[in-house]
């Protein structure tokens, strides 16, 4: 074999790898994520979008409700900062839902959280930050999850009840 044959062969060899070493990170972000969120970026979603599993802000088909499985949290604690537990918001204000985590880093290892309103899982994320828009008049509750990379729930989330106000 020349070295031009077995230099192409290195080459086509490491294209193969850096595929599955892609695939297989892919595999580890798991989910539907739509992506990572932080204080100064936040993932939006409302009462009025499409509920149906089409788009990225539907309800998370990978985590269908009767399919979770809870977990011991083992030292993990999960804070829902924001909002405030009774709190009241204005119709068609943007509802910033901020946790704070113990012992359980958002992104290592595939953890990730999970957000519930009024029982429906709406999405899974990253980072610590979402917001719910245009959510309708009534009450609602908001619960958090945090989630180990194979999708499991810690059993011990957190959650408050917020009114809407036309």
């Amino acid at each position: 074999m020349t070295l031009y044959s077995q230099s192409q062969s290195l080459r086509v060899k490491h294209i193969v790898w850096l595929g599955v070493l892609l695939l297989s990170l892919a595999g580890m972000v798991g989910c539907t994520a739509v992506g990572n969120t932080d204080d100064s970026s936040h993932t939006t979603m409302n009462d009025n979008q499409a509920m149906d599993g089409m788009g990225d802000m539907a309800p998370d088909a990978e985590h269908d409700e009767a399919d979770d499985v809870f977990v011991p949290n083992n030292g993990a604690e999960v804070k829902l900062v924001s909002p405030a537990e009774g709190a009241v918001v204005a119709a068609g204000a943007d509802i910033p839902v901020t946790i704070a985590t113990v012992n359980f880093p958002i992104g290592e290892n595939g953890n990730h959280w999970h957000i519930y309103l009024d029982g429906t899982p709406i999405m899974v994320m990253g980072g610590n930050t979402f917001v719910l828009q245009n959510l309708s008049s009534g009450q609602h509750t908001i619960e958090v999850f945090l989630s180990l990379g194979t999708h499991e729930n810690l059993e011990k989330g957190d959650s408050h009840t917020i009114t809407v106000e036309e």
